[in-house]
């Protein structure tokens, strides 16, 4: 048996959507990684510039990359698309305008494996133009039980560190314990919800203080596209600002922890607007 088989799997569900431009990059990076036991699905979302193609053309020369192609339906059908094909012990989501170290999937499994956790969370690097900053959570390199993370979660909800998905390392058992996925009417927020949900069946996390992800925001970036679309859309904001309030309050239910934080939890609110 090849030694790399021999370990855990992990899948990555990359969608994609016009992105020939850093597509490149990001499949050197994710083929070249140091942990080899990798499925790698991307989700082709409708693109017009090539991007099937080339990711296609990519498949070609290393088996373990799977390319979905399907209409411009958005990110979520796409993600969900990806998510049904997942067959590794872990999962990671990343963006295909972004980048990772060459290290960071071995780093993340390891430190899962050691620890027993369902979720491993990282620190990450935000790239805007020629601009670079580091985040972590305070420095954080422990593993905690879930509840220790929920007394700071109910403060933070509507922290990048722990609503985006791809400074995280998933339990595809707990993924589909929770039976998590994407809620495809929404048009932004759908990663919070998600991991919301996941967070229902966690009992232990893991911390890791150094950068892990390299998050690129660009003017056709994902969340800036997803940001813009909001502004234009003000009832519809609203609307989603109240579903992923519910995520929240429900994970915590499910917890038996709401009545416990439930005024901290209005606070969120408050923290992302009402309108």
């Amino acid at each position: 048996m090849n030694p790399a088989q021999s370990e855990p799997m992990v899948s990555v569900v990359i969608p994609a959507y016009n992105v020939t431009k850093t597509l490149p990059r990001l499949l050197d990076c994710l083929l070249n990684q140091t942990w080899q036991n990798l499925q790698i699905i991307l989700i082709d979302d409708g693109s017009e510039d090539g991007t099937a193609a080339m990711a296609k053309e990519a498949a070609e020369k290393d088996p373990r990359l799977t390319v979905i192609t399907q209409g411009n339906l958005g990110i979520s059908y796409a993600r969900n698309a990806g998510l049904a094909k997942c067959e590794g012990k872990y999962i990671r989501f990343i963006d295909a305008d972004d980048t990772l170290p060459l290290d960071s999937i071995e780093r993340m499994v390891r430190r899962a494996e050691k620890d027993g956790s369902e979720l491993v969370i990282g620190g990450y690097d935000q790239y805007f133009g020629d601009r670079r900053s580091f985040h972590n959570l305070a420095g954080r390199d422990d593993t905690v039980p879930s509840e220790e993370m929920m007394r700071h979660l109910c403060d933070h909800a509507n922290s990048y560190f722990y609503g985006v998905l791809w400074n995280k390392l998933f339990l595809r058992e707990i993924v589909e314990k929770c039976g998590c996925h994407f809620q495809e009417d929404l048009t932004w927020g759908e990663d919070f919800a998600f991991v919301m949900d996941y967070f229902s069946g966690v009992n232990q996390v893991s911390f890791m203080k150094d950068s892990l992800y390299d998050y690129r925001r660009t003017a056709n970036s994902t969340s800036i596209r997803q940001v813009l679309d909001s502004v234009k859309h003000p009832a519809e904001n609203t609307r989603i600002k109240g579903e992923l309030y519910w995520h929240l309050k429900n994970m915590y239910r499910k917890r038996g922890l709401y009545e416990k934080y439930k005024n901290r939890l209005w606070l969120y609110l408050f923290r992302v607007g009402l309108g």
